[in-house]
Formats: C-alpha cells, structure tokens, sequence
C-alpha cells in the first residue's frame, strides 16, 4: 500500500512540474521567442496586409519602415520589408503570388477578305492583376470566306492562361473604294461589292472626309449586320494645268521657269523647271519648255517665248529748269527733278553746283547727269541767277498790316499785340540757318513771303511788325560766342523788355523777358547768348 501511494504522489509531483514547464516555457516563448514571420505569401491585386500579420505576439507595437508605395502589389516577385518593432528594425519578406487567370468577354468580329485582324479585337473588358497578352492559339485565315471559329489565349505575368472561343465572319468584298482628289464623284455602299450579294451600309460620315487631295481613309461599314473597316483611297492621276506667258529680259538678267505660267491648277503642290536652260546670254527671240510637276509625279510641259533685249536707251531727266533766287536764300536742287529709265527703276542722279555762290550776284552753270546699269549717260543742266532782294517799302507795309490784321483786332493792347507778334513769327519761319544780314527789311520780305531764314530773318520780321504796330523796339547784337546772334528791346508802356522770336532746343520761352531771366537763359545755353554792348543803348532793361 505504502508502495503504491508513493508511486502515485511521484506521478502526481510529475505532471504538476511538467505543467509548470509548459506554462513557463510558453511565457517565455511569448516574450523572448521569434518577433516575427519572415516571410509572408499575398494574391497579386490583394491589398497591402497590416503590419501584425508579420508579428507573432499580435499585441506587439510595430510600424512599417519600408515606403510601401515602391512596392508593386501587381507584381509577382519577393520583396524586402523593414519593420520597426520596438524601437529596432527588423526585415521580412513580402512575396506576392498570381494563382488566378485571367477572365474577359469575347466579342465575335468580321473582315473583308485577305483583311487582318489582331487577337484583342475578340476580346474586351480583361481583369487580372498583371498584365496580360492576348493571342490567337491559331492565327485565323482571312483568305476563306464565311464563319471560322478562333481560340484565343489570355495570358498574365505569372503565365496563367485563359482560353476563349469567338467566331470570325470573312466577306467577300471590295476593302477599298478609288476616287480622284478633287473629283465630284461620290462613294456609295455598292462600290464595295465584290459580286456577292451582302446587304452593305456606309456608317461613316463621308461627307467629313477631306477629299480634295490624296491620301487614305479609314471608314466603318456595316455587312449583313456586322462592322468591318474598309478604305478609301484618295489618288491624283491627272497632270497640272496651266497657262503659259512670254516673257522679256534684259541680256545679262535671269528668269525663273515659273514666271512663265499662270493659273495653275492641281490638287497638289506644283513645281516648275526648265526642260532646257534658255541662252539668257543671246540677245533674240527662243522658245522655252516648262515642266510642271506635282508632289505625285505627275507632268506636263507647256511652251512659250522668251525675247531677250539690249538696253540702249538712255535715261531722261525731268523737271530741270532754270532758277532765280535772292542772296542769303537756300535751294534745293532735286526739288521737282526725277529721272525716268526704260530698265532700271532707280537711277543715281549726280548734280555739280560746285560753280554756284548764293551769297553772290550771278548767273551759274548747274549740271545734272545719270547713268544707267548698262552705262547709257543723259546729261542735263540749267542756269542758276542769283540777285539782291530789293524791297518796295509799300509792298512790305501791305504784307505786314495783312498780318497784324490777322492776328490782332481794336481790343489789344500793346503787350498782348507783341505777343501774338512773337507766337506768329516763331511759328511761321523754318530754321535753315541762312540769312541775307545786309538789308534787315529785305530780309524781313524774303521771311514773310519765303518762311525760311536764321535768328537775324526771325528779329527782321518781328522788327518790322513791331514797327508797323506802333511798338517801341531797340535791336541787340550778341557779343562774342561763336555765332552772331539778333532779338529785341521792347517798350509796352512797363519798361524795356528783352523779345526773341528765335526757338531754341531748349523750348524756353524768351518772350517779355527781364534782364535777370536773360542772365539766367545765358548761364543756361552758354556760349554768351545774351551777352550785349550795354553802352550802345541808352535805356535801362527791367531787372
């Protein structure tokens, strides 16, 4: 008895310690055995798995370190993942797999005879995970009219396979239709028939189709119910046309082939070249060939003349006469002159006035000649005479009071008539930078009725009008400087003032000025523009 009670607490002693083990043993799997799996198995197109699928203790905090976004779930193939549990990184294995074929719709399909046709064209919305490629298991024979039955084989990344039946329609028709660019004739349904009675529709809409110049276009029809592609063919068989013209030249000139048609007509772009080179060195009459061809080939060759001349003729100088002018003017000798070529549209017109003195009384030889590109010389001259401008004193009166009548009236008074006497003159006188200095009412004349003059023409004008409206004036000369220079005293009743009708670059106005402003005006310009004998006059400027 004693025996056997031991034996049983032994056994008893046993199986308590053996559970202690277990207990233990799995504790300490739990927190010091493998994290993680190493690796893990998804279907290609599955989404990413969470994290705790690679953990063993499910409760664990981890996070991927990998950027998942470089893992390619359509994939099939290994991929290497990092996670972080813990605080330390650890790697695994991601391998995706593609067990499942792939599935689509068949779509039966139908050609014009001897026509191709790919095997994605009997199939349509495909799904799988990877891509696919689609063939025939036996390319179909396009060359047998009527119903074929074509097996076709979908195939994935992984080398899955799907295989489908469709059924293939083979007509025997026409596959393209030939029209003539820029013809009126238009296609209709029954220029595809081959013979065979097919009931046969145009789907597409012709009248969008550009064909006024060659080329090729696709166009759907329909046959006995189905669609199939068939063609229309846009050709350019016909020659360009064309009108030829003869032409003339210069010896020594050249002349493209082109110059020698007009109106060309052509679906196309046309060139033209010369079937010979014409003798452009031979003076005469020659026949010439064009050739016209278009961008398809086709040609035509049209005749004309070409006449080839000699320039003999000289050029002709118009408008040259002779010319009357005063001392101090200027002149212009191109004014009115042109010269006329029966070749060349401009001719060099050399002129010799170096014989002409303006400042002097005289009568001067001025020659005018041109010559020609082919070295004819026309020669022409006149005679220049040159005079001293005398004034009638009533012929100048009548110019001014015809003046101060225009620009003054009864309610003025004096400084407002000086002015519209200095606005007149500085806007009626050109500056040409010549004057006739040795008679100021002369001078006053040539301004008047000519418009051009110097500083001296704009201070004889304003003289004389001054004059003539009863203002009180004392004429200054500058002293020193480079240049001489010419304006006024004038009395309005409010003392002297300084008056120069001249303009200046400067555009400041230099009327009913002070002796300071003019001070000022000379600090400004320079070149002593104001400076003048005092001592020659016996008032005093306003300050």
């Amino acid at each position: 008895m004693r025996r056997k009670r031991r034996t049983k607490n032994l056994f008893i002693l046993l199986m308590v310690s053996l559970l202690i083990l277990i207990v233990v043993g799995a504790y300490a799997y739990k927190e010091f055995g493998p994290l993680m799996v190493k690796d893990l198995l998804i279907e290609a197109g599955s989404p990413m798995v969470e994290v705790q699928e690679f953990l063993v203790n499910k409760n664990k905090k981890a996070s991927y370190v990998t950027d998942l976004t470089t893992i390619n779930l359509n994939k099939p193939g290994v991929y290497p993942i990092e996670i972080a549990i813990e605080d330390k990184i650890y790697t695994a294995s991601l391998e995706v797999i593609d067990t499942t074929s792939p599935t689509a719709i068949t779509v039966n399909n139908a050609v014009i005879k001897g026509e191709s046709i790919t095997a994605d064209q009997f199939v349509k919305e495909i799904t799988d995970a990877t891509e696919v490629t689609v063939s025939f298991q036996t390319m179909p024979d396009t060359s047998i009219v009527g119903k074929q039955e074509v097996s076709i084989v979908l195939e994935d990344a992984a080398a899955n396979k799907t295989l489908m039946n469709a059924v293939l329609t083979v007509f025997d028709l026409k596959n393209e239709a030939i029209i003539e660019a820029g013809s009126e004739w238009r296609i209709i349904a029954g220029d595809f028939l081959n013979g065979e009675n097919y009931k046969v529709a145009i789907l597409t809409d012709l009248t969008k189709l550009d064909t006024s110049k060659p080329g090729s276009h696709m166009i759907e029809l329909e046959v006995d119910g189905q669609k199939v592609n068939g063609r229309i063919k846009v050709t350019d068989t016909k020659p360009p046309t064309a009108t030829p013209v003869d032409q003339e030249i210069w010896i020594g000139e050249e002349i493209e082939a082109i110059s020698f048609v007009i109106d060309i007509q052509d679906v196309s772009e046309v060139t033209a070249s010369y079937v010979k080179e014409p003798k452009f060195a031979t003076l005469g009459q020659q026949e010439v060939s064009i050739e016209l061809k278009d961008e398809f080939g086709n040609r035509s060759v049209l005749t004309a003349i070409l006449t080839i001349k000699e320039d003999t003729e000289a050029p002709v100088i118009m408008g040259v006469r002779d010319i009357t002018v005063y001392i101090g003017e200027t002149l212009s000798y191109r004014k009115d002159v042109k010269v006329l070529d029966n070749k060349d549209k401009e001719i060099k017109l050399e002129i010799d006035s170096s014989a002409v003195n303006l400042k002097k009384e005289g009568t001067y030889p001025v020659i005018y000649t041109a010559i020609d590109s082919s070295g004819n010389k026309t020669t022409e001259s006149c005679m220049i005479t040159v005079m001293p401008l005398s004034v009638d004193l009533d012929a100048l009166n009548q110019l001014l009071d015809d003046i101060l009548s225009r620009i003054t009236d009864d309610s003025m008074g004096q400084k407002e008539i000086a002015k519209e006497i200095y606005s007149w003159t500085k806007g009626h006188i050109a500056y040409t930078g010549n004057s006739d200095k040795t008679d100021w009412m002369a001078e006053a004349y040539r301004g008047i009725t000519k418009g051009v003059g110097d500083c001296f023409t704009y201070f004889a004008v304003s003289q004389a009008l001054l004059n003539r409206a009863g203002i009180d004036n004392i004429p200054l000369t500058r002293e020193g400087g480079r240049t001489r220079h010419y304006w006024s005293l004038i009395n309005c009743g409010e003392g002297w003032y300084h008056f120069d009708s001249t303009p200046h670059k400067d555009h400041h106005e230099s009327f009913y000025l002070t002796e300071t402003e003019v001070e000022e005006l000379t600090e400004l310009r320079g070149n002593h523009y104001y400076i003048y004998d005092k001592s020659l006059i016996t008032v005093t400027p306003v300050q």
